[in-house]
């Protein structure tokens, strides 16, 4: 049975996999031709990793957050990646660069599992519920949480 963090680790990996060839090169410091350059796109690429988690509650203790609210602590998360395996998961053997990513999204998973507790909402989604705070209300009531704005 796949677990919360097995979720969190899953849907990371694919933002990572699915991210176009120069968004990827940008965040590893790559040019077009795999010349060093510097660092770009970061907060882009926080900001996409945190949207994956919009059918979330995300705790912080009692308080509870919207994804968006999260992308700054992705984004420290991601400048603390060592450039090396930015790079290896731009790599040309799809081995090394798919091996590269499992181990950014799992690092990633394991920073954001060990600040926020992370619950999934039961009607959101495209068919189900479009409106985040009253699904996030039907579950978990009115009153939890201060800072459910978002």
């Amino acid at each position: 049975m796949r677990t919360l963090a097995d979720e969190i680790g899953t849907a990371i990996e694919v933002d990572l996999a699915v991210m176009p060839p120069h968004q990827r090169r940008a965040y590893a410091g790559l040019d077009q031709y795999r010349r060093p350059v510097e660092v770009r796109g970061v907060q882009e690429l926080a900001k996409g990793i945190a949207e994956s988690f919009g059918a979330f509650a995300i705790f912080d203790v009692e308080t509870v957050l919207r994804y968006p609210q999260i992308a700054p602590f992705v984004t420290q998360t991601l400048y603390l990646i060592p450039l090396e395996l930015r790079r290896a998961a731009c790599d040309s053997d799809r081995l090394k660069a798919e091996g590269a990513r499992k181990e950014l999204a799992r690092i990633i998973s394991a920073a954001l599992l060990a600040r926020y507790h992370f619950e999934p909402l039961k009607h959101v989604g495209a068919s189900c519920h479009p409106n985040w705070e009253e699904a996030f209300e039907q579950q978990f009531g009115a009153g939890r949480g201060g800072g459910s704005s978002g």
